[in-house]
């Protein structure tokens, strides 16, 4: 038997443009930001962000990385240490 793990976080929706790579929006349990290594493409930062895509009933794909734009992350918590 599985261990109780819990609530799933929230799901975060990405379109087309605000990631690389890929096509449609992407739907998006962020586990993960690296906010440390900003990348600098098209006149924006985006960010390296690890986490689990599903699909639009919510069902789970597996997991993923992808290069999102800041400013879409804007809403998610930072981990911050005291």
């Amino acid at each position: 038997m599985d261990r109780n793990r819990g609530p799933a976080g929230p799901v975060s929706l990405f379109p087309e443009a605000d990631y690389r790579f890929g096509a449609g929006p992407l739907r998006m349990r962020v586990e993960r930001v690296d906010w440390n290594r900003p990348v600098h493409y098209d006149n924006d930062s985006w960010y390296e962000v690890d986490g689990v895509e599903v699909t639009a009933d919510g069902r789970e794909i597996g997991r993923r990385q992808a290069l999102v734009r800041g400013r879409s992350l804007a809403a998610l918590p930072r981990n911050a240490r005291p």
